[in-house]
């Protein structure tokens, strides 16, 4: 990030995270978001999100290593991490346990966001959950943060029957940040067998605001700006917001691009499709 964008989301992490504070106060602990997660199971997810980024932040994230499993698969090793910490706090009621949830997001906003103030955006922090030895700075943990804030307060306002906007400009920060980075980390078999590069272009993004190609090949994927003279199979116009919900698993691909929100041309414009497919949600 630029130092333009690192203060937009910063700020934007702060808003965010006061009007889903907001929201998660009035909504039903009880109302189910899909087949597995209550609203309090959201509040008791991001309560352990931004009490392990403030930790990382602070160095003292490694006492999350326990509760890593052996497991390479991106997405279950972090869905068996989140339902050990959930757990902790789940032998209450769903009131007393949202009660609880809800200010520990609170404070692991406040606290990770004072955490991360000073600290050098190209630090190396420490983030067990993501895998052993995996670190991120603190750019990229400010743009998780808010994609978390962004998706899961999709979830709870889903879940209440409300509106819960989403602004191009925030999700721009998201995508071009998180997935630049993450992505290497979540590659499923079928994108370790796929070879194929993509240049995705941020609609409505400031000009000065990158391309981000992702390239797959050899089982191994790079992401980053363009390379002169560099070549791709796909080239994407995506919606900010349409692609962080394709790439959240919160919409189809095929209703983002069959309502004119991502869109793909070039000499295979059909591996569009196949995108999400090629990574674990996160």
């Amino acid at each position: 990030m630029d130092q333009n964008d690192r203060a937009a989301a910063r700020q934007a992490v702060a808003e965010n995270g006061e009007r889903l504070l907001r929201l998660l106060r009035r909504s039903d602990p009880g109302a189910a978001v899909d087949a597995e997660w209550r609203v309090v199971d959201v509040a008791s997810h991001l309560a352990f999100v931004f009490r392990g980024f403030g930790e990382a932040a602070g160095g003292t994230s490694a006492q999350y290593a326990r509760y890593v499993p052996e497991e390479q698969d991106f997405h279950k090793r972090l869905a068996t991490v989140n339902a050990m910490l959930v757990k902790e706090l789940a032998d209450t009621t769903a009131d007393q346990q949202m009660t609880v949830a809800v200010g520990m997001v609170e404070e692991g906003i406040a606290g990770f966001l004072d955490a991360t103030a000073e600290l050098d955006p190209d630090a190396e922090l420490d983030t067990p959950w993501y895998g052993p030895g995996v670190t991120r700075t603190p750019d990229t943990l400010t743009a998780l943060a808010l994609g978390e804030l962004l998706v899961h307060g999709l979830d709870v306002a889903r879940a209440a029957g409300v509106p819960w906007p989403i602004a191009r400009a925030e999700a721009a920060l998201v995508g071009g940040e998180v997935f630049a980075r993450m992505l290497p980390l979540m590659l499923t078999d079928v994108g370790r067998a796929t070879t194929v590069a993509y240049r995705v272009r941020w609609r409505g993004a400031p000009p000065q605001k990158p391309d981000l190609v992702i390239r797959l090949e050899a089982g191994t994927v790079r992401t980053g700006p363009v390379r002169p003279g560099e070549r791709v199979d796909c080239r994407v116009s995506a919606d900010p917001v349409a692609f962080l919900l394709v790439g959240y698993g919160r919409m189809p691909t095929w209703r983002a691009i069959g309502t004119g929100r991502i869109a793909s041309w070039g000499r295979r414009p059909w591996t569009a499709l196949k995108l999400p497919e090629l990574f674990c949600r996160p």
